[in-house]
Protein backbone atom coordinates (compact mmCIF):
# COMPACT_ATOMS: atom_id res chain seq x y z
CA UNK A 1 0.00 0.00 0.00
CA UNK A 2 1.54 3.61 -1.11
CA UNK A 3 1.75 6.31 1.39
CA UNK A 4 -0.59 9.12 0.64
CA UNK A 5 1.76 12.31 -0.26
CA UNK A 6 -1.36 14.44 0.00
CA UNK A 7 -3.83 15.47 2.73
CA UNK A 8 -7.17 14.58 2.10
CA UNK A 9 -7.93 18.22 3.08
CA UNK A 10 -7.24 19.42 -0.33
CA UNK A 11 -10.20 17.77 -1.64
CA UNK A 12 -11.91 20.58 -0.12
CA UNK A 13 -10.56 22.61 -3.16
CA UNK A 14 -11.71 20.50 -5.64
CA UNK A 15 -12.91 21.50 -8.25
CA UNK A 16 -10.48 24.56 -8.43
CA UNK A 17 -12.20 26.85 -10.88
CA UNK A 18 -9.10 28.79 -11.69
CA UNK A 19 -6.79 25.83 -12.10
CA UNK A 20 -10.01 25.40 -15.56
CA UNK A 21 -9.10 28.86 -15.97
CA UNK A 22 -5.59 28.15 -16.44
CA UNK A 23 -6.28 24.69 -18.58
CA UNK A 24 -8.54 26.77 -20.74
CA UNK A 25 -5.26 29.24 -21.57
CA UNK A 26 -3.35 26.29 -22.74
CA UNK A 27 -5.19 26.62 -26.10
CA UNK A 28 -5.79 30.45 -27.61
CA UNK A 29 -8.98 31.29 -28.44
CA UNK A 30 -10.58 32.09 -31.44
CA UNK A 31 -10.10 35.88 -31.00
CA UNK A 32 -7.43 37.35 -29.07
CA UNK A 33 -7.86 37.08 -25.41
CA UNK A 34 -9.33 39.80 -23.15
CA UNK A 35 -8.97 38.35 -19.82
CA UNK A 36 -11.33 39.66 -16.36
CA UNK A 37 -11.10 36.93 -14.74
CA UNK A 38 -8.53 37.42 -11.69
CA UNK A 39 -9.62 40.34 -9.53
CA UNK A 40 -6.57 41.97 -9.55
CA UNK A 41 -6.22 45.97 -10.76
CA UNK A 42 -4.55 46.60 -14.22
CA UNK A 43 -2.46 49.61 -13.41
CA UNK A 44 0.49 50.86 -11.69
CA UNK A 45 0.99 51.18 -7.81
CA UNK A 46 0.73 55.27 -7.39
CA UNK A 47 4.06 56.94 -7.75
CA UNK A 48 3.66 58.46 -4.44
CA UNK A 49 3.87 55.20 -3.03
CA UNK A 50 6.50 53.17 -4.96
CA UNK A 51 8.61 56.46 -3.88
CA UNK A 52 8.11 55.54 -0.25
CA UNK A 53 9.21 51.95 -0.75
CA UNK A 54 12.66 53.03 -2.77
CA UNK A 55 13.04 56.01 0.41
CA UNK A 56 13.55 53.01 2.64
CA UNK A 57 14.77 49.79 0.72
CA UNK A 58 18.27 50.54 1.64
CA UNK A 59 18.09 51.50 5.26
CA UNK A 60 19.72 48.03 7.12
CA UNK A 61 17.41 48.75 10.21
CA UNK A 62 14.89 47.52 8.31
CA UNK A 63 16.48 44.46 6.38
CA UNK A 64 15.80 42.30 9.77
CA UNK A 65 12.37 40.95 11.00
CA UNK A 66 9.67 43.81 10.77
CA UNK A 67 7.49 44.02 13.95
CA UNK A 68 5.37 41.11 14.81
CA UNK A 69 2.43 42.66 14.81
CA UNK A 70 3.09 45.61 12.26
CA UNK A 71 4.99 48.60 12.58
CA UNK A 72 3.76 51.83 14.49
CA UNK A 73 3.82 53.55 11.70
CA UNK A 74 1.31 51.98 9.85
CA UNK A 75 -0.93 50.71 12.70
CA UNK A 76 -0.85 54.71 13.78
CA UNK A 77 -1.72 55.78 9.80
CA UNK A 78 -4.92 52.42 9.98
CA UNK A 79 -5.67 54.39 13.29
CA UNK A 80 -6.14 57.68 11.74
CA UNK A 81 -7.79 56.56 8.49
CA UNK A 82 -11.06 54.44 10.50
CA UNK A 83 -11.33 58.09 12.52
CA UNK A 84 -10.68 60.34 8.95
CA UNK A 85 -12.61 57.56 7.11
CA UNK A 86 -15.13 56.28 9.67
CA UNK A 87 -15.22 58.24 12.42
CA UNK A 88 -14.18 54.87 14.28
CA UNK A 89 -11.78 55.27 17.28
CA UNK A 90 -9.34 52.63 17.18
CA UNK A 91 -6.29 51.79 20.07
CA UNK A 92 -3.65 51.62 18.42
CA UNK A 93 -2.07 48.54 20.82
CA UNK A 94 -5.47 45.89 21.26
CA UNK A 95 -7.53 47.04 18.08
CA UNK A 96 -4.88 46.29 14.84
CA UNK A 97 -3.52 43.91 13.90
CA UNK A 98 -0.79 44.14 11.03
CA UNK A 99 -1.29 41.44 8.16
CA UNK A 100 0.06 40.04 4.92
CA UNK A 101 -3.00 40.55 2.80
CA UNK A 102 -6.52 39.77 3.71
CA UNK A 103 -6.07 36.20 2.27
CA UNK A 104 -3.54 34.74 5.06
CA UNK A 105 -5.51 37.06 7.57
CA UNK A 106 -9.03 35.45 6.80
CA UNK A 107 -7.59 31.89 7.56
CA UNK A 108 -5.75 32.52 10.40
CA UNK A 109 -8.43 34.54 11.92
CA UNK A 110 -10.45 30.76 11.02
CA UNK A 111 -7.82 28.87 12.90
CA UNK A 112 -7.67 31.44 15.57
CA UNK A 113 -11.43 31.34 16.34
CA UNK A 114 -13.13 28.09 15.35
CA UNK A 115 -13.34 24.68 16.35
CA UNK A 116 -14.10 21.84 14.38
CA UNK A 117 -18.16 21.36 14.63
CA UNK A 118 -18.72 25.38 15.17
CA UNK A 119 -21.10 26.64 12.78
CA UNK A 120 -20.16 29.69 10.65
CA UNK A 121 -22.97 31.81 8.50
CA UNK A 122 -21.36 32.33 5.57
CA UNK A 123 -22.29 34.47 2.08
CA UNK A 124 -22.71 32.58 -0.78
CA UNK A 125 -21.87 34.16 -3.43
CA UNK A 126 -19.12 35.32 -2.02
CA UNK A 127 -15.20 35.06 -1.69
CA UNK A 128 -14.04 31.73 -1.44
CA UNK A 129 -11.47 31.92 0.87
CA UNK A 130 -14.50 31.86 3.31
CA UNK A 131 -15.91 28.49 2.37
CA UNK A 132 -12.47 27.17 2.23
CA UNK A 133 -11.07 28.46 5.83
CA UNK A 134 -14.40 26.76 6.88
CA UNK A 135 -13.73 23.62 5.67
CA UNK A 136 -9.88 23.49 6.83
CA UNK A 137 -11.12 24.30 10.12
CA UNK A 138 -14.07 21.51 10.35
CA UNK A 139 -16.73 24.20 10.92
CA UNK A 140 -19.94 23.21 9.75
CA UNK A 141 -20.82 26.04 7.19
CA UNK A 142 -24.14 27.20 6.87
CA UNK A 143 -25.40 30.21 3.76
CA UNK A 144 -27.25 32.93 3.39
CA UNK A 145 -28.35 34.44 -0.28
CA UNK A 146 -25.94 37.34 -0.54
CA UNK A 147 -26.95 38.20 -4.05
CA UNK A 148 -30.21 40.06 -3.10
CA UNK A 149 -31.52 43.45 -1.31
CA UNK A 150 -30.42 43.89 1.95
CA UNK A 151 -33.66 43.76 3.52
CA UNK A 152 -33.72 40.25 2.59
CA UNK A 153 -30.30 39.40 3.15
CA UNK A 154 -31.18 40.55 6.64
CA UNK A 155 -34.18 38.76 7.29
CA UNK A 156 -32.44 35.36 6.23
CA UNK A 157 -29.41 35.90 8.25
CA UNK A 158 -31.64 36.93 11.10
CA UNK A 159 -33.87 33.62 10.76
CA UNK A 160 -30.41 31.49 10.60
CA UNK A 161 -28.60 33.08 13.57
CA UNK A 162 -32.15 32.17 15.61
CA UNK A 163 -32.57 28.70 14.04
CA UNK A 164 -28.84 27.17 13.70
CA UNK A 165 -26.77 29.96 16.73
CA UNK A 166 -23.93 30.46 14.86
CA UNK A 167 -20.50 31.40 16.32
CA UNK A 168 -19.97 33.58 13.31
CA UNK A 169 -21.35 35.83 10.51
CA UNK A 170 -19.23 36.84 7.64
CA UNK A 171 -20.40 39.91 5.61
CA UNK A 172 -18.53 41.56 2.50
CA UNK A 173 -19.99 44.65 1.02
CA UNK A 174 -18.81 45.65 -1.73
CA UNK A 175 -19.50 42.59 -2.44
CA UNK A 176 -17.04 40.35 -4.46
CA UNK A 177 -18.61 38.74 -6.57
CA UNK A 178 -21.87 40.70 -6.95
CA UNK A 179 -20.99 44.28 -6.57
CA UNK A 180 -23.74 44.76 -3.63
CA UNK A 181 -23.40 47.17 -1.24
CA UNK A 182 -25.73 48.01 2.01
CA UNK A 183 -26.69 50.77 4.24
CA UNK A 184 -25.32 51.55 7.65
CA UNK A 185 -28.56 51.11 9.06
CA UNK A 186 -28.40 47.81 7.38
CA UNK A 187 -25.51 47.31 9.75
CA UNK A 188 -27.08 48.71 12.62
CA UNK A 189 -29.26 46.14 12.46
CA UNK A 190 -26.93 43.06 12.35
CA UNK A 191 -25.14 44.26 14.88
CA UNK A 192 -28.09 44.16 17.67
CA UNK A 193 -29.22 40.95 16.49
CA UNK A 194 -25.82 39.88 16.62
CA UNK A 195 -25.22 41.32 20.04
CA UNK A 196 -28.40 39.56 21.46
CA UNK A 197 -27.33 36.14 19.85
CA UNK A 198 -23.44 36.47 21.27
CA UNK A 199 -22.40 36.61 17.20
CA UNK A 200 -19.04 37.37 16.07
CA UNK A 201 -19.09 39.27 13.15
CA UNK A 202 -16.39 39.46 10.52
CA UNK A 203 -16.70 42.27 8.42
CA UNK A 204 -14.61 42.21 4.93
CA UNK A 205 -14.29 45.82 2.60
CA UNK A 206 -11.51 45.48 0.28
CA UNK A 207 -13.56 47.19 -1.74
CA UNK A 208 -14.23 50.01 0.58
CA UNK A 209 -13.56 52.91 -1.22
CA UNK A 210 -15.27 51.70 -4.93
CA UNK A 211 -18.34 52.31 -5.32
CA UNK A 212 -20.64 53.54 -8.13
CA UNK A 213 -23.64 56.14 -8.67
CA UNK A 214 -22.76 57.97 -5.30
CA UNK A 215 -23.34 55.63 -3.20
CA UNK A 216 -22.15 55.69 0.29
CA UNK A 217 -19.94 53.03 1.47
CA UNK A 218 -19.91 52.07 5.16
CA UNK A 219 -17.53 50.22 7.61
CA UNK A 220 -19.66 47.68 10.01
CA UNK A 221 -17.25 49.10 12.92
CA UNK A 222 -19.13 52.43 13.06
CA UNK A 223 -22.22 50.47 14.98
CA UNK A 224 -19.31 48.79 17.01
CA UNK A 225 -18.40 49.48 20.53
CA UNK A 226 -15.59 48.38 22.46
CA UNK A 227 -16.06 44.55 23.56
CA UNK A 228 -18.61 44.02 20.62
CA UNK A 229 -17.97 40.71 18.84
CA UNK A 230 -16.70 42.28 15.53
CA UNK A 231 -13.33 42.55 13.53
CA UNK A 232 -13.23 43.91 9.99
CA UNK A 233 -10.18 43.48 7.29
CA UNK A 234 -8.59 46.48 5.60
CA UNK A 235 -6.99 45.93 2.36
CA UNK A 236 -4.36 48.11 0.60
CA UNK A 237 -4.97 45.52 -3.02
CA UNK A 238 -7.76 47.20 -5.02
CA UNK A 239 -7.67 51.04 -3.64
CA UNK A 240 -4.07 51.41 -4.25
CA UNK A 241 -3.61 48.74 -7.06
CA UNK A 242 -1.22 47.05 -4.10
CA UNK A 243 -2.19 43.19 -5.02
CA UNK A 244 1.08 42.27 -5.31
CA UNK A 245 2.28 43.73 -2.48
CA UNK A 246 0.54 41.77 0.34
CA UNK A 247 -0.19 44.33 3.34
CA UNK A 248 -3.54 44.48 4.77
CA UNK A 249 -4.97 44.58 8.41
CA UNK A 250 -7.64 43.51 11.15
CA UNK A 251 -9.06 45.81 13.30
CA UNK A 252 -12.02 45.21 16.01
CA UNK A 253 -12.39 44.08 19.11
CA UNK A 254 -9.20 43.21 21.20
CA UNK A 255 -9.85 39.74 22.78
CA UNK A 256 -10.41 38.55 19.22
CA UNK A 257 -7.15 40.42 17.93
CA UNK A 258 -5.02 38.84 20.65
CA UNK A 259 -6.46 34.78 19.50
CA UNK A 260 -5.20 35.73 16.02
CA UNK A 261 -2.05 37.11 16.99
CA UNK A 262 -1.21 34.06 18.93
CA UNK A 263 -2.10 31.78 15.74
CA UNK A 264 -0.31 34.32 13.27
CA UNK A 265 2.77 34.04 15.49
CA UNK A 266 3.18 30.62 14.30
CA UNK A 267 2.73 30.91 10.96
CA UNK A 268 4.35 34.17 9.67
CA UNK A 269 6.81 37.39 10.53
CA UNK A 270 4.90 39.79 8.91
CA UNK A 271 5.25 42.23 5.90
CA UNK A 272 8.57 43.59 4.90
CA UNK A 273 9.60 47.00 6.51
CA UNK A 274 9.41 49.39 4.02
CA UNK A 275 6.33 47.85 2.58
CA UNK A 276 4.77 48.92 5.37
CA UNK A 277 5.91 52.35 5.21
CA UNK A 278 4.93 52.29 1.33
CA UNK A 279 1.45 51.43 2.95
CA UNK A 280 1.62 54.35 5.27
CA UNK A 281 2.06 56.36 2.30
CA UNK A 282 -0.39 55.16 0.88
CA UNK A 283 -3.34 55.87 3.39
CA UNK A 284 -1.45 59.53 3.93
CA UNK A 285 -0.69 61.02 0.85
CA UNK A 286 -3.23 60.16 -1.33
CA UNK A 287 -5.43 62.75 -2.30
CA UNK A 288 -8.74 62.78 -2.61
CA UNK A 289 -9.08 63.02 -6.19
CA UNK A 290 -7.56 60.05 -6.22
CA UNK A 291 -10.78 58.17 -4.76
CA UNK A 292 -12.96 60.37 -6.93
CA UNK A 293 -10.83 59.32 -10.18
CA UNK A 294 -10.62 55.47 -9.44
CA UNK A 295 -14.72 55.22 -8.79
CA UNK A 296 -15.00 56.75 -11.68
CA UNK A 297 -12.66 54.45 -13.73
CA UNK A 298 -14.52 51.40 -12.47
CA UNK A 299 -17.87 52.92 -12.98
CA UNK A 300 -17.18 53.32 -16.36
CA UNK A 301 -15.83 50.25 -17.12
CA UNK A 302 -19.51 48.51 -15.54
CA UNK A 303 -21.02 50.77 -17.37
CA UNK A 304 -19.89 49.20 -20.71
CA UNK A 305 -20.09 46.19 -19.94
CA UNK A 306 -23.73 46.58 -19.16
CA UNK A 307 -24.45 47.99 -22.73
CA UNK A 308 -23.11 44.51 -24.08
CA UNK A 309 -25.28 42.59 -21.69
CA UNK A 310 -28.30 44.49 -22.30
CA UNK A 311 -28.11 44.12 -26.02
CA UNK A 312 -27.45 40.39 -25.63
CA UNK A 313 -30.50 39.92 -23.63
CA UNK A 314 -28.56 39.04 -20.85
CA UNK A 315 -29.17 39.44 -17.07
CA UNK A 316 -26.99 40.69 -14.25
CA UNK A 317 -26.42 41.88 -10.80
CA UNK A 318 -26.29 45.31 -11.26
CA UNK A 319 -22.66 46.38 -9.21
CA UNK A 320 -23.09 49.37 -6.86
CA UNK A 321 -19.10 48.78 -5.59
CA UNK A 322 -16.15 46.48 -6.19
CA UNK A 323 -15.28 45.68 -9.70
CA UNK A 324 -17.13 42.80 -10.65
CA UNK A 325 -19.94 42.46 -13.07
CA UNK A 326 -22.13 39.05 -11.83
CA UNK A 327 -23.81 38.14 -14.99
CA UNK A 328 -26.59 35.70 -15.69
CA UNK A 329 -25.73 32.58 -18.07
CA UNK A 330 -28.24 31.80 -21.00
CA UNK A 331 -30.36 28.88 -20.31
CA UNK A 332 -29.60 25.16 -20.42
CA UNK A 333 -26.24 25.60 -19.55
CA UNK A 334 -23.74 25.43 -17.00
CA UNK A 335 -21.60 28.16 -15.68
CA UNK A 336 -18.21 25.85 -16.51
CA UNK A 337 -19.47 25.57 -19.88
CA UNK A 338 -20.05 29.01 -21.01
CA UNK A 339 -16.81 30.53 -19.65
CA UNK A 340 -15.25 27.85 -21.69
CA UNK A 341 -17.38 29.01 -24.60
CA UNK A 342 -16.70 32.68 -23.95
CA UNK A 343 -13.31 31.66 -23.45
CA UNK A 344 -12.91 29.90 -27.05
CA UNK A 345 -15.26 31.51 -29.48
CA UNK A 346 -15.24 34.74 -28.27
CA UNK A 347 -12.07 35.17 -26.65
CA UNK A 348 -13.16 36.50 -23.03
CA UNK A 349 -12.02 34.50 -19.81
CA UNK A 350 -14.45 34.85 -16.92
CA UNK A 351 -14.99 32.82 -13.91
CA UNK A 352 -17.75 30.31 -12.90
CA UNK A 353 -20.19 31.14 -10.91
CA UNK A 354 -20.04 28.08 -8.63
CA UNK A 355 -16.44 28.93 -7.60
CA UNK A 356 -18.51 31.58 -5.24
CA UNK A 357 -20.91 29.31 -4.01
CA UNK A 358 -23.75 27.41 -4.86
CA UNK A 359 -25.94 30.08 -5.93
CA UNK A 360 -23.33 31.17 -8.25
CA UNK A 361 -24.70 28.22 -10.60
CA UNK A 362 -26.16 30.16 -13.11
CA UNK A 363 -23.53 33.02 -13.23
CA UNK A 364 -20.42 33.72 -14.24
CA UNK A 365 -18.26 36.39 -12.76
CA UNK A 366 -16.23 39.01 -14.94
CA UNK A 367 -13.28 41.66 -13.70
CA UNK A 368 -13.34 45.16 -14.99
CA UNK A 369 -9.88 44.92 -15.08
CA UNK A 370 -9.11 45.97 -18.57
CA UNK A 371 -8.57 49.70 -20.00
CA UNK A 372 -11.76 51.19 -21.72
CA UNK A 373 -11.18 50.63 -24.88
CA UNK A 374 -10.95 46.65 -24.22
CA UNK A 375 -13.72 46.61 -22.02
CA UNK A 376 -15.45 48.21 -25.07
CA UNK A 377 -14.78 45.32 -26.91
CA UNK A 378 -15.26 42.57 -24.97
CA UNK A 379 -18.90 44.03 -24.40
CA UNK A 380 -18.62 44.03 -28.06
CA UNK A 381 -18.22 40.53 -28.04
CA UNK A 382 -20.92 39.79 -25.30
CA UNK A 383 -23.95 41.86 -26.81
CA UNK A 384 -23.07 39.55 -30.21
CA UNK A 385 -23.21 36.31 -28.11
CA UNK A 386 -26.16 33.64 -29.24
CA UNK A 387 -27.23 30.29 -27.59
Amino acid sequence: MKTQLESSKLEFFRPDAFNFINSLKMNPPEKNLINLSIGAPNRATPEWILNALKRNLDNPAYHTYPPQFGSNELIGAVRYWYQKRYNVNLDSKKNILITVGVKEAIFNSFHALINMGDSVLLADPGYPTYFEAAAFTGAKSIFYNSDVEEGEAYTEISDKIKTYQPKLLVLNYPSNPTGRTVSLQFYKKINDLCKEYEVLVMSDVAYGEIGFDEATLNSYLETWKDNDLAIEYFSFSKTYNMAGWRVGAIVGEGKIINAIKLYKSKIDSNVFYPLQLAAVSAIMETPNAYYQELRKMYQERRDILIKGANKAGLKYTLPKGSFYFWLDIPQGIDSWRFVEILYKKYGILGVPGTAYGNNGRKKIRLACVQEAAIMEEASDRISKINF
